[in-house]
């Protein structure tokens, strides 16, 4: 799995979260208890991956689900849960978390049947289930690109999403293909779309090397 292309996508939604939560005045108790446990649970996710130590995604965890309940803390902690379950590649248990929000928990509409299909995807890939996840990845395909559609302008992190799907079931080739279509079709977004080619062709090299 691109784990840090997924992740990428995530980490300013936690720079934005802590940002808010340090600026936060007159915060109740449960507030705090809320704020505090997703600090740790952030701070556990974050040494887990400079460590490499997956035990202490387990520990986060178990903070962030004590940090679900509070509005203030709610979004971060559904990213970082999610997050977390993806890197200990507990696919089934993340797709079942997702199944059990609703779309307002996430910042836009297209984005829990997204995760929801894209999860149970990786989690066939994982138990060798090719057909079944290609089916699971061309539907997450299919809900990103419907939003996409009627948009106005670029939204740029669902083009991300939307070729993060793409690259489990299209080569580096097709999806390089893809992105300069793109950079035709839009030129004044010509430099988001190399970009993102430059992103997941990092990528490939990465998974190439690890792999030799």
């Amino acid at each position: 799995m691109n784990h840090s292309l997924y992740n990428r996508r995530i980490f300013f939604n936690y720079i934005i979260m802590i940002t808010f939560l340090y600026s936060c005045n007159g915060q109740t108790t449960n507030k705090d208890v809320c704020k505090t446990n997703y600090i740790i649970a952030k701070n556990k996710f974050d040494k887990s991956y400079t460590d490499k130590n997956k035990m202490l995604l387990s520990e986060a965890l178990k903070y962030v689900q004590k940090s679900l309940d509070c509005p203030e803390t709610r979004t971060a902690s559904i990213e970082l849960k999610i997050s977390a379950l993806s890197f200990l590649k507990e696919y089934n248990k993340a797709y079942v978390f997702i199944d059990s929000l609703e779309e307002k928990d996430f910042s836009k509409p297209y984005e829990k049947k997204m995760q929801y299909n894209y999860f149970r995807g990786l989690d066939c890939e994982l138990k060798l289930k090719n057909k079944e996840k290609k089916k699971y990845f061309e539907t997450a395909i299919i809900e990103i690109q419907n939003f996409i559609n009627n948009q106005k302008s670029i939204d740029q992190e669902a083009y991300y999403n939307l070729f993060l799907v793409k690259s489990k079931i299209l080569n580096s080739k097709q999806i390089n293909e893809e992105l300069n279509e793109l950079k035709i079709k839009y030129p004044n977004e010509k430099d988001f779309f190399e970009s993102l080619k430059e992103s997941f062709n990092e990528e490939t090299k990465q998974i190439t090397v690890s792999a030799e």
